[in-house]
Formats: structure tokens, sequence, C-alpha cells
């Protein structure tokens, strides 16, 4: 696969990251909305919609600078630890995604996204070590 051609893929995966970022805010307005968390303290209200709010924002965040950084990661060296710590938080975010929801279908599309941005970057890696 030229560089090219994977940078786009990284570029669509990285962004379809960000739009289940977007979904997953979105999501989480609402049961809000419909009173679904009426049965929660709300104290324990505001702690979860707290944590879903920032699990969106790191989807968000995190694939967006996949997708602006993928390029300029070859160009600057000193990014490719950052990098990677983005890959990381992307990889925990996706695994404890099934883990803690099974049955939700976009978990598994979030796990299947990040696990093919991390075979993609490994790729790279992999190839550029070759050469």
């Amino acid at each position: 696969m030229n560089a090219t051609r994977q940078g786009i893929y990284v570029r669509m995966i990285a962004m379809a990251i960000a739009i289940m970022g977007v979904i997953h805010i979105a999501a989480t307005f609402t049961p809000l909305i419909n009173g679904g968390l009426e049965v929660l303290s709300v104290a324990k209200q505001q702690a979860m919609t707290y944590m879903s709010l920032m699990c969106g924002m790191l989807l968000i965040v995190c694939g967006l600078l996949v997708a602006m950084l993928h390029n300029k990661v070859k160009e600057h060296p000193f990014l490719h630890r950052p990098y990677m710590l983005i890959y990381g938080a992307l990889s925990i975010d996706g695994i404890l995604a099934v883990a803690f929801m099974p049955h939700n279908p976009f978990a598994w599309m979030v796990l299947i996204l990040v696990g093919g941005l991390d075979i993609l970057v490994t790729y790279s890696i992999y190839a550029l070590s070759n050469h």
C-alpha cells in the first residue's frame, strides 16, 4: 500500500472516529430529554453526564488530532511520542467501550475503527523501519 493511499485511509478512519464522538455526545442527551436518568440521584446523573460527554470529546479530539497530524509526524519526529499516546488513548477507549457496553453496536464500531487505525499505523511504522 502506498503512503498516499494509507494517509487517506488513516484520515478517513480518524474522521469516522470523530463522528462517533459527535454521535456519542448526541446520545448522551437523549436519556436526559426523555427522563431516562430520573432513577439516579442528581449527583449520579451529573457524574454520568460528565463521563459520557468526556468520552465523546475524547473520540472527537483524538480523531481530529490523528487526521491533522498524520502527515506531520513523518516531517517532525518529535510528534511521534504524542501521536502514539493519542493511539494509546483511542485503543483503551475502544477496548473499554466494548467491555462496559457489549450489547451496544456503537461500542463495537468504535473498537473496529480504532483497531483498523492501529493496524494501519503499525503497518506504516513497520514499513518505515524497513526502508
